[in-house]
């Protein structure tokens, strides 16, 4: 996945090891997606300590070359009481914290989809 990579998982006799990528928007991504819920539901929340996905409108043309899962920072606006992912303008280069700044929603794109158009479906993982 990008950003996100390199990403190290163990488990070990009664704790487990997450080593997360050095770029800072790498790390924040892997530990939006896998860390912070396994750290939720192993304090004992019952519900609730899955990543919040949800399938709305893409505003803005997102691009990938589909070799990986790609995930794209932006805004989850609700308009007209429906959601719309607008993508970050600017640089999105994963040492880049100024863009990240104001992103309350990645994009997902999978392996194997290289755009998505203004107006089509996405999968988003909802932040903050």
């Amino acid at each position: 996945m990008r950003p996100g990579k390199p990403l190290t998982f163990a488990t070990f006799p009664n704790s487990l090891y997450f080593g997360l990528p050095r770029n800072p928007v790498s790390a924040l991504v892997i530990f939006w997606r896998f860390v912070q819920p396994t750290i939720k539901k192993l304090s004992g929340i019952k519900t609730g300590w899955e990543a919040k996905l949800l399938k709305v409108k893409s505003h803005s043309e997102l691009k990938s070359n589909g070799k990986i899962e790609i995930y794209i920072w932006g805004t989850l606006n609700l308009n007209d009481g429906i959601y719309e992912f607008h993508q970050t303008s600017g640089n999105l280069n994963s040492g880049n914290l100024i863009n990240l700044a104001q992103t309350n929603a990645l994009a997902i794109l999978p392996v194997g989809k290289t755009l998505i158009v203004p107006g089509e479906e996405t999968l988003v993982l909802q932040i903050g």
